[in-house]
This record gives structure tokens, C-alpha cells and sequence, in this order.
């Protein structure tokens, strides 16, 4: 058990959001088309996923803004490994406890101008990642140890855009920040003493790049692609995972991915219609393939409606399937498959699927405007029947969001 929970603990420290642990779109035009940007540029906010884009905005173009993530997270354990006289607000009870780790605060800035007719730069720091799960308010118990983690991870994402004919190549590159911190209360295999074995704060800087394409077949309709490398963080010191004294390292990376999209705006600019798909590359992740994540198929469909010169309404779709979806773990050398159905199911809540957005942009001014998007993905039950003789192991996860960004354009 007390491996078990130190593993727990970690997973849970870097889901953040939607698609496993990536948001479905860091831009608030993006998130409020269910996360498409492959195939139809997103304003600035194209640096991060597919640069080519850039190239088509004009003049100097910034965006600031931020997303307020809302998740509603709740574990349990049922079974008579874990039944005690505890009432209901404990987790060996058989009864939801829900984790304190219920609202967090992601920034967006993003930046474009043009250097030539052909050729523009944009640069843009996105949070992409910054949750954990805090079960502090909870009494004592043999499930969770008390534990409460927390990764803030950000992407520092400088691109250049060159267009030729009816093409845009776009390339950049990725500097990741990672702040780590986990703690929780476990027990020592070597003495059986029970302590803290949290190694403080962890941070570390990661480096990867990405490369974009998109193509006009015709006035109106574009084609777009993409591809991100996988991006290594190490965390130094940042738990004791096997009680003997000595703080651990964690290597954890962020996995490749890419895609392809679709986009159509009408002759009269009054709407455009997009479609993406994606492929996030779990199971090739450092740590994700320990941890038996599957690879997962990223649908994005998004819709706009030009109602008048100012004001733009969206709404899109996202739909992934679970990297977990209730799977049966095999297990490995270093970790047996309770161990890994404890802590994908309890501590790892990543496993949202459906996401329905909404939102809007209006032009305040002739260079300002503002957007908004409101992501909504209905709750999602993970669980597994048998982590012990008789004990099940279950978990929700519902998410509301609200973005907000400011434009500028000269």
C-alpha cells in the first residue's frame, strides 16, 4: 500500500486537463470551437498549435488572457480491506470524498508581426498544465494518506511563419517549465515508521519543437497539419518514493503529438466550419508508458457566426477516448497491476472524454476586442473492481471552465 499511494500521489500531480492531461486548446477562440486550430488559424494563439498560420494576420497583432479551470473530483474505496467505523465523509466508509483541489487559474500571451510581406514571427507562454488533488480535509485514512500535489507547467513557444503561393510553413520552439510538489503520508518498507515524504518543490526546464503546414486548395477552404516533439522534465529530490531517507527523482515527459484539420469560411465571411483530428502519443511518453496509458484520438469540431461587424459567436465539440477506459492493468517489474489500477484510477482522474463549448468575440473598438469561451465536459466514472479480494475502486471527474481574453491589433 504505501508504494501505492506515493504512486497515486504522483499521477495525480500532473492532470491538468482535457485530453489525458492536455487542454483541448489554450486559446479562447480555440476553446470555444472544441479546441480546432490545425486546419483554421485561432488569431496569435496559433503559435501553439500550428504556426503556419501566423503569417495571414495583419499588422501587430497580442493577446492576453487567462482560463479559470473549475474540476469536480471525487474518489472512493469500498470493500472490506477498507471498511472502518468512520462515518461518511471518510474514504474506507465506501462513500465519495471530494478532492480540495477544485479551482485553478491558467495565463495565455501570445504575439505576432510581420517581418516581410511573406514571412511573420509570433511568440506566446501558455499554461497548459496546473492542477493536483488535495485530500487534506479529509481524516486520516489507509486509501489516499492525506496527499496533496500540485504541477504548474508552462510552454514558452517562439514560431516563424513563411507563406508561398497558397502554402504556410510554419516552425518552433518549445521551452517547458515544470513546478512540481507532492506530498503525502506513507509508510516506510525498511523501519514500517510513518512520516511525511514530500522533498518540497521541484522545478525543472524542458525543450522540444514543432512544425506546421497549411494549404489554401481554394478561396475558403484550407488544409492544415502539424507536429510537436516530446518534451523531457526531470524533477529533482521531489519525494521519498521508497521511505529510506533519500529523496527521488521523477523524469516525466510531455508526449509527441500531431495532426491534421480541415477548415471552411463562406464567400461572405459571414461563418466558417473546422474539423481536427489529433494523435497524443501516451504510450511513447516517459512515464505514461509505465504507467500503461493508451494513445489517444482527438476529434475537434468547431462552428463561428459572424452576427453582425462586431460581435462572433462559437460553439465546438471535442470528444476523446479515455487513455484508461476502465482497462485491466497487466502490471510491470516495478509496478504490479493493483498498484497501477490504485493510482489511474484514484489518484490520475485524467480520463474526461466529451466536451461541449461555447462562446464569443466582440470587437470593442477598431483595435480592441474581447474573447470568451466556456468549456463544459460532463462527469466521467473510472473504476476497477478488483484492486484487492472484495475491494472496488472508483473515481469522477466533471469540468467547467471560463476564458477570457483581451485583443490588440495595429
Amino acid at each position: 500500500m504505501k508504494r501505492i499511494v506515493v504512486m497515486s500521489m504522483l499521477a495525480a500531480s500532473v492532470m491538468y486537463a482535457t485530453n489525458g492531461d492536455n487542454m483541448i486548446g489554450v486559446g479562447v477562440q480555440s476553446r470555444a470551437m472544441g479546441g480546432a486550430g490545425v486546419g483554421m488559424g485561432m488569431g496569435t494563439d496559433s503559435v501553439f498549435r500550428n504556426p503556419a498560420w501566423i503569417v495571414d494576420l495583419k499588422g501587430f497583432n497580442a493577446s492576453f488572457g487567462a482560463t479559470a479551470f473549475m474540476p469536480d473530483v471525487s474518489a472512493n474505496i469500498g470493500g472490506p480491506n477498507y471498511n472502518t467505523a468512520d462515518t461518511d465523509d471518510v474514504i474506507g466508509s465506501g462513500v465519495s470524498v471530494k478532492s480540495d483541489a477544485d479551482f485553478s487559474i491558467i495565463p495565455t500571451v501570445s504575439h505576432s508581426d510581420h517581418i516581410n510581406e511573406s514571412l511573420s514571427y509570433g511568440v506566446g507562454m501558455f499554461g497548459v498544465s496546473g492542477m493536483g488533488v488535495d485530500y487534506r480535509n479529509e481524516t486520516s485514512n489507509p486509501g489516499l494518506g492525506n496527499m496533496r500535489t500540485s504541477l504548474q507547467y508552462m510552454r514558452f513557444v517562439p514560431s516563424l511563419s513563411y507563406k508561398v503561393d497558397n502554402w504556410r510553413l510554419g516552425a518552433g520552439l518549445t521551452v517547458a517549465y515544470g513546478a512540481l510538489n507532492m506530498a503525502a503520508v506513507t509508510q516506510s518498507p525498511t523501519d514500517g515508521s510513518i512520516g511525511q515524504r514530500s522533498g518540497g518543490l521541484s522545478e525543472d526546464i524542458g525543450f522540444g519543437g514543432q512544425v506546421g503546414l497549411g494549404y489554401y486548395v481554394m478561396p475558403g477552404v484550407s488544409l492544415g497539419a502539424y507536429y510537436q516533439t516530446q518534451v523531457d522534465t526531470e524533477y529533482e529530490n521531489v519525494f521519498d518514493f521508497n521511505g529510506d531517507g533519500t529523496y527521488n527523482n521523477l523524469k516525466l515527459s510531455q508526449p509527441a503529438e500531431a495532426g491534421i484539420g480541415i477548415g471552411y469560411t463562406s464567400d461572405c465571411k459571414c461563418y466558417s466550419l473546422t474539423l481536427d483530428y489529433r494523435r497524443i502519443m501516451w504510450s511513447d511518453a516517459d512515464g505514461y508508458d509505465m504507467f500503461e496509458w493508451d494513445d489517444q484520438d482527438v476529434i475537434a469540431v468547431g462552428g463561428s457566426y459572424n452576427v453582425n461587424d462586431a460581435l462572433v459567436l462559437r460553439a465546438g465539440y471535442n470528444y476523446a477516448k479515455s487513455p484508461l477506459n476502465n482497462k485491466t492493468f497487466t502490471g510491470s517489474t516495478a509496478f504490479s497491476a493493483p498498484m497501477l489500477a490504485y493510482f489511474n484510477t484514484l489518484g490520475f482522474p485524467a480520463y474526461t472524454e466529451s466536451h461541449f463549448t461555447t462562446g464569443l468575440s466582440y470587437q470593442i473598438t477598431k483595435s480592441t476586442g474581447i474573447d470568451f469561451a466556456y468549456v463544459y465536459a460532463p462527469e466521467v466514472e473510472e473504476s476497477q473492481s478488483e484492486f484487492g479480494p472484495g475491494t472496488t475502486l472508483s473515481a469522477t471527474n466533471e469540468q467547467n471552465s471560463l476564458s477570457v481574453a483581451l485583443r490588440f491589433t495595429f
